[in-house]
């Protein structure tokens, strides 16, 4: 069950709090006591798609990794499997996060370059393309996540856009002039890499997407569900 950041607030600075931060797959083990416990699991970003060399249009920006913030009854189990999704090469998706089979964190979708057919947007969370079919400059910068900030899209009208924001921000689109390669998303962000930039003279490949992170924090003994 999901619950809005003004009812969990209430909980994040209780002195019992145990919090462990996964960076890495690992295995999470209930303290005695611990009944319920507020979990925040974030996806590995999509990459960023590459700069088109033919077309001289911008690659669009990875989506950023879906992020939920979740209270879950951990009763049942005495340990739960934690894996964090790797984030996504250059146009492909990041990986899945996982708390046990409790919380489910997919990664964000690959960016893609641009045909000249129109804007084109690799999914929820990314950036739009660099550039439309009628010239227009039409960089955009990604969606936000829970707390991350969308990347920045690159300058020009070839210029790639910026991935999605996750847990943290997105990567940054690549310039059109002088070309540049699109910013990865920082580790355990889930942020979506930029897209490539260019000119047409020659190919940028796109950033990689950031992976992804679990937060556990246990609630306290006499937590009861609203």
């Amino acid at each position: 069950m999901k619950y809005p950041d003004s009812i969990l607030r209430n909980y994040i600075n209780y002195p019992e709090h145990d919090i462990q931060t996964f960076n890495a797959t690992g295995t999470w083990y209930r303290p005695p006591g611990v009944t319920h416990v507020l979990v925040i699991c974030a996806g590995g970003g999509g990459g960023g798609g590459h700069h088109d060399q033919a077309l001289a249009y911008g690659g669009t920006g990875g989506a950023g990794g879906a992020c939920k913030t979740e209270v879950v009854d951990v009763r049942g189990a005495s340990s739960q499997t934690v894996t964090i999704g790797a984030g996504g090469a250059a146009s492909a998706a990041g990986g899945t996060s996982s708390f046990g089979a409790l919380v489910s964190s997919p990664g964000g979708v690959g960016g893609a370059h641009n045909t000249g057919t129109g804007v084109a947007s690799p999914g929820v969370g990314g950036g739009s393309s660099g550039h439309t079919s009628g010239g227009a400059d039409a960089s955009g910068a990604g969606a936000y996540g829970l707390a991350g900030a969308a990347g920045a899209a690159g300058d020009g009208n070839g210029a790639g856009s910026g991935g999605g924001g996750s847990y943290g921000a997105g990567g940054a689109g690549g310039n059109e002039d002088p070309k540049t390669a699109g910013t990865a998303a920082a580790a355990n962000t889930g942020g979506g890499g930029g897209g490539g930039g260019g000119d047409g003279t020659g190919s940028t490949a796109g950033g990689a997407g950031g992976s992804g992170i679990c937060i556990v924090i246990p609630l306290p003994k006499n937590f009861t569900l609203p």
